[in-house]
């Protein structure tokens, strides 16, 4: 991704914490970047599952499916791989 695609990139942050998920779509948003938010696993795979973000900031401590799990889940399916 070059530099004039970078800023229109989409992110997708997960963290079960809303002062986190403030904070970084705050900061990433003055930059331009496109920012979609997930409170929690679950919640994570099925909005990759609607649209494959470009960058997945992800939280591994979560209560229900951690950051972990929901790599291995994003690893195993070979859309997402």
């Amino acid at each position: 991704m070059n530099n004039q695609n970078l800023a229109s990139a989409d992110i997708l942050i997960v963290d079960d914490v809303p002062e986190n998920i403030r904070l970084l779509s705050t900061m990433l948003m003055e930059f331009g970047f496109r920012v979609r938010k997930s409170i929690n696993g679950k919640m994570a795979l099925m909005a990759v599952k609607a649209l494959k973000p470009d960058l997945i900031l992800l939280d591994i401590n979560m209560q229900g499916i951690n950051g972990y799990q929901v790599c291995e889940a994003l690893k195993n399916n070979p859309e997402t791989s």
